[in-house]
């Protein structure tokens, strides 16, 4: 298995804007077809940089969440099983610019936050791509993750960086909002989500309220899977280091990489310690 290795995920020379497609933004606003067209591109990112990472961390048995068209290519050692909260024909039916893709057949109907059909301490893995944004409540589903790995087990997480996507123009999520919606599950905060989605990543910033209100009640009412929280790469990084300190203190950050526009973390299930193990993030 690979030396872990550190790896800054704050890279200076970044640039922060996002290509408006031509033909889907009006008036600095975008369609909900065109949203989920972006949705769909942000999730196809450089697979070298993940295969490369799944060779040297994963082995064993283990589940993704929410792979979609995009499952992460496994190296033999590591078996896997996907879970996804709908079925295919309903997710094609949910997401239908995917409908023509080869979206993976789930083996398991479940919450991918919670995951109570998973008995505990039975993975050797759990890869979360693009998922912990999509959660209500981050600190009980990473919580729920570390209770299903079994001793040195691995999660294996990519989540996209705000500046990289439709959220730039969003509030990042800090750690006292994150705290709250642990409190309640999300519940108190659902609609201020919705509301700050549909202003922000879907009309852009160029809207009245009261059309921000119509989008948000539209999927709310069908429970529309939105970035309920938005990072950089280094807030994400920050809020591993303060979980590993709170709440998850067998959590042992052994990776962090920037992978075009999102970054990658391998998480550890250790030994508890006083405060959880983490990769800096800066390094020389």
């Amino acid at each position: 298995m690979e030396t872990a290795r550190a790896v800054d995920v704050r890279r200076p020379g970044w640039s922060v804007e996002v290509t408006k497609p031509a033909g889907q933004w009006s008036n600095g606003r975008i369609t909900l077809h065109a949203l989920r067209r972006l949705l769909a591109r942000y999730l196809s990112t450089s697979v070298r940089t993940r295969h490369r990472l799944a060779v040297a961390y994963l082995a064993g048995d283990g589940i993704e969440i929410g792979a979609l068209h995009n499952p992460l290519p496994l190296p033999k050692q590591a078996r896997v099983r996907y879970v996804d909260r709908l079925s295919r024909d309903m997710l094609c039916r949910q997401y239908p610019e995917l409908a023509q893709k080869s979206i993976v057949e789930p083996d398991i109907i479940d919450n991918g936050e919670s995951l109570a059909t998973i008995a505990d301490e039975s993975m050797d893995f759990i890869i979360a791509n693009h998922f912990i944004e999509h959660c209500e409540d981050p600190i009980a589903t990473m919580i729920a993750f570390f209770a299903k790995l079994r001793p040195h087990g691995v999660v294996y997480l990519a989540v996209p960086d705000k500046r990289f996507t439709f959220d730039q123009q969003r509030e990042s999520t800090s750690i006292a909002h994150l705290q709250q919606d642990f409190s309640d599950g999300g519940v108190g905060s659902r609609t201020a989500h919705y509301l700050d989605f549909a202003r922000y990543a879907l009309l852009n910033g160029a809207a009245t309220e009261r059309e921000v209100a119509e989008w948000a009640r539209q999927m709310i009412q069908v429970r529309y899977s939105i970035h309920f929280h938005v990072w950089t790469g280094d807030e994400f990084h920050e809020f591993l280091h303060w979980l590993g300190h709170e709440h998850l203190r067998h959590l042992e950050v052994v990776e962090a990489r920037c992978n075009r526009g999102e970054g990658i973390f391998i998480l550890r299930k250790v030994e508890p310690t006083r405060g959880g193990r983490y990769v800096p993030a800066s390094v020389g």
